[in-house]
């Protein structure tokens, strides 16, 4: 049956399609340009103080380090420890930690390269988007943004700089701290299960596999995406409605589009890394 414009519902659905389609590109770069806009304004504001920031700046910038950061060491070290037991665990399996040659290399491959800048974003994510969007979100509904610009203070200055330093400083530091944990947990489990490999053996395995590459891919995993996780969660909050009701899908949108950026990122710069 034909609808009053002489198309059929399938018909038009399907004439619609790209449209949608269309709108849906638009908005995604859109959206795009907005997180990079923010990352590139905290990075032209840095360097227009000569990288220095104002004492509340700082005071911003330090509590941001140490509830990101500092707070999460004891939850990033057990992980830390888990994902090590993990791996040797199903070395022991398929027979490879009865050396340590294929052991030390496992763990470069799965903890040092992949595995431990994902399982830092991933705490980073649960709790400081999730933080930083609901505290913008709620600053916003009760009217503080536009309190901190009366004053004559810049709230992107006052809040979102901050904020975006302070989480890619902490995402690095927790990235390299995992995956140091990881390898010394690693080969600690090894010499318990292996006797005839020491930890010494594991260790000197994975510096040797270890490669002058490796050491900025995990500075691209950890540090971009410390980035891009602070930025979004800046961006989600600052851009909620003034409704209470506003916040609880700003936390959300932003624990997702920040997995998102980061499994992306991760994606790319292991393609760019070691598959091209």
């Amino acid at each position: 049956m034909l609808d009053s414009r002489g198309l059929s519902p399938v018909l038009r659905d399907l004439l619609a399609l790209p449209r949608l389609v269309g709108g849906a590109v638009v908005d995604t770069v859109a959206y795009a340009v907005r997180v990079a806009s923010l990352v590139g304004s905290a990075g032209l504001a840095l360097m227009g103080r000569g990288m220095r920031m104002r004492p509340a700046v700082r005071a911003v910038w330090r509590a941001q380090v140490y509830f990101t950061g500092v707070q999460a060491i004891p939850f990033a070290s057990m992980l830390a420890g888990l994902v090590a037991m993990v791996v040797v665990v199903q070395a022991r399996l398929a027979g490879a930690a009865a050396e340590g040659g294929p052991l030390g290399r496992l763990l470069v491959i799965v903890v040092v390269r992949e595995l431990g800048p994902l399982a830092v974003a991933t705490v980073v994510v649960a709790r400081t988007c999730s933080a930083i969007a609901a505290e913008l979100g709620a600053m916003r509904v009760s009217g503080e943004v536009d309190t901190l610009s009366g004053m004559g203070i810049d709230p992107f200055e006052y809040l979102v700089l901050p904020r975006i330093l302070g989480v890619s400083v902490a995402v690095l530091c927790l990235g390299i701290l995992f995956a140091t944990l990881s390898v010394l947990a690693g080969a600690a489990l090894t010499s318990a299960v292996a006797n005839s490999v020491s930890a010494a053996d594991v260790l000197d395995i994975v510096g040797t596999n270890l490669r002058p590459l490796d050491y900025l891919v995990v500075g691209a995993k950890t540090w971009v995406p410390g980035t891009l996780m602070a930025a979004i969660s800046c961006e989600e909050g600052l851009g909620a409605s003034r409704s209470s009701t506003a916040v609880p899908p700003a936390v959300s949108r932003a624990v997702v589009r920040s997995m998102t950026a980061v499994f992306l990122w991760d994606g790319l710069v292991t393609a760019l890394a070691y598959a091209l």
